[in-house]
């Protein structure tokens, strides 16, 4: 079985995906309701799209739907899940705003795959724009951190002055 690291830039078809996903829930540990299939087919993908389980298409090429590697972790992650089992109501709670990376977190152990690494708090840079004001900013989304303190501060310092 592939690492999961090695799928990140692939795109599927439905029924590419779930012949992707085949294999890759084969690999699940049992001990789920029986009634439960132990991989998704078609239908079953867009149902969990239909429920929030499993996020829109990427895109369409035409009519075809193109799904991406989060799509893969979804529905891994919901088939492992059902497999401990939890309910579909239980999965859609344990999956709500789950990221990309919580997503391999959670579904490489049950592959037994080792969980990659989380990467760590990024360190933010502070700046202190009034007495008691303090502005946090993350230097790897905002370009120049530093002007938009220094420009929050000056309009700050405008506003406060009678």
């Amino acid at each position: 079985m592939p690492p999961l690291a090695s799928l990140r830039d692939h795109e599927w078809t439905l029924s590419s995906l779930v012949a992707e996903l085949g294999p890759l829930c084969a690999g699940l540990p049992g001990g789920g309701d029986e009634r439960v299939s132990p991989a998704p087919d078609e239908r079953t993908i867009r149902y969990y799209q239909s429920t929030g389980l499993v996020d829109r298409p990427l895109r369409y090429d035409g009519r075809t739907a193109v799904y991406g590697y989060r799509h893969l972790l979804q529905a891994l992650a919901t088939k492992a899940l059902q497999s401990q089992g939890l309910s579909l109501a239980q999965v859609q709670s344990a999956l709500a705003g789950r990221s990309t990376a919580e997503l391999e977190i959670a579904v490489a152990p049950a592959l037994g795959q080792p969980a990659p690494v989380a990467a760590g708090p990024r360190p933010l840079v502070a700046y202190e724009l009034a007495p008691g004001v303090v502005l946090s900013i993350d230097p790897a989304r905002v370009p120049h951190p530093a002007a938009l303190a220094q420009l929050l501060a000056t309009t700050l310092s405008n506003r406060s002055k009678p």
